[in-house]
This record gives C-alpha cells, sequence and structure tokens, in this order.
C-alpha cells in the first residue's frame, strides 16, 4: 500500500514515493520503507544519503558484498530513547533512476506501521526530510551545471566583444591606409599632371633643338661644297 507520495519543484527533478514492505537485508527479512526516486541516479542518491545520515550521530558503513549501508548507533530521540540502527540498500534502476529501501531496528524490533505507529511517523518525516535535502541536493547540481553553463556564454560573448574591438581598430586602420592612398592618389594625379605639362614643354624645346640642329647642319654643308 502506497502511504506517501512526495513531489518537490519539477526544476529539481526529484520526485518520490513512500510505501511499507517486506524485504530482506543482511539481517533477515523485515519490514521496511521502500522509496522510489524514477528521475535520480544512483550515486546523487548514494552521496546525499551518506551526508544527511551524519546528522544522527551514529557510524555509517557500506558494505559491498551486502550492498548495504549500515549505521550503527543512530541518535533519533523522538523514535527511541535508544540508539537506533538503521540498514538501507540502494538500487540503481540506470534510466528508472533508483530505489531506496530502509530499515529501523529499534533494538528488538524492526519498525513497521501496524506496531509502532507513532515511531513510523517519525521514520516517515526523516525520510521526507531527506528527499527534501536530495532535491536540494540536484538542484544545487543543476545550478553548478546552469553557472557553467552561463560562464561559458559569458566567455563566448566577452570573445564577440573582444572581436568586435578589434574589428572596430582594423577599420579606423582600414581608414586610415585609405586616406593615406587617397592623399598619394592626389600627389600622383597631381605628379602625373606635371609631367604632362613638362612634356609639354620639353617637346616645344626639342622641336625648337631640331630646328637649330638642322640649320647648324645646312650652314655647314654648304660651307663644305664651296
Amino acid at each position: 500500500m502506497i502511504l506517501a507520495t512526495l513531489g518537490y519543484n519539477a526544476m529539481a527533478q526529484v520526485k518520490a514515493t513512500m510505501k511499507e514492505e517486506m524485504r530482506s537485508n543482511s539481517k533477515g527479512s523485515f519490514s521496511c520503507i521502500v522509496m522510489d526516486f524514477p528521475a535520480t541516479s544512483y550515486d546523487k542518491v548514494k552521496d546525499s544519503w551518506n551526508s544527511f545520515i551524519k546528522e544522527y550521530k551514529g557510524k555509517t558503513d557500506y558494505t559491498k558484498k551486502d550492498k548495504e549501508f549500515f549505521t550503527d548507533d543512530a541518535s533519533i530521540k523522538d523514535m527511541s530513547e535508544n540508539t537506533v540502527d538503521i540498514y538501507a540498500r540502494l538500487t540503481d534502476r540506470e534510466d528508472k533512476g533508483s530505489e531506496f529501501a530502509v530499515w529501523f531496528n529499534l533494538g528488538v524490533n524492526y519498525l513497521s506501521q501496524k506496531d509502532f505507529p507513532k515511531q513510523y511517523d517519525v521514520a516517515q518525516k526523516l525520510l521526507e526530510k531527506f528527499s527534501k535535502k536530495l532535491s536540494a541536493d540536484v538542484l544545487e547540481d543543476q545550478l553548478k551545471e546552469e553557472e557553467k553553463k552561463m560562464r561559458k556564454i559569458e566567455d563566448e560573448l566577452k570573445d564577440f566583444e573582444k572581436e568586435e574591438s578589434k574589428r572596430k581598430s582594423d577599420i579606423e586602420d582600414y581608414k586610415a591606409t585609405i586616406k593615406k592612398m587617397e592623399d598619394n592618389i592626389k600627389k600622383a594625379e597631381d605628379d602625373i599632371k606635371k609631367a604632362i605639362e613638362n612634356q609639354g614643354i620639353k617637346k616645344t624645346e626639342l622641336s625648337d633643338q631640331k630646328k637649330k640642329v638642322t640649320e647648324v647642319e645646312n650652314a655647314l654643308k654648304s660651307y663644305k661644297s664651296k
């Protein structure tokens, strides 16, 4: 029977269901609370649980053989005046998310809703608190990822701004070069005009000089023929 459904901001990507079931841990088959995280990875649930459970002062170890988290002598005052042993197993459902089963050993008996209704409510609230932390952790990861994307866009924007500044500088250089070339063209055009004028003068001088040469040649011929 589904006992509770937890829904958080869609951006957090954490939606959990909680239900009581009989499941086996390393000590046998007992009542536990099973949480289903359909959109949250195995590693993220694992990291968040390891961080979260420290609040309850017990010593937590993970056994690879049993694939089980064990928190020895946790202090949950609203649940028991004595310490509580907590067993937890996390199942990686890959693209379907993760499943998390948690057992609370009160000393002689394991927690169940039927036998310990008040303590069961405490366990539910504890796991709801864990779900909220998991949501916050997922959001924190998402925030880091979005900030990383934002920094990338900022860097790209800076590159475009640098490119704009460089191209504006290039344009000013090009304009200066164009102005210089226009001045050079104007000077060359003036030089051409002056050269054409000088050619006209020299052509006239050359024509006059040719006449003088002809006159002297004719005079020389005249003297030689006498």
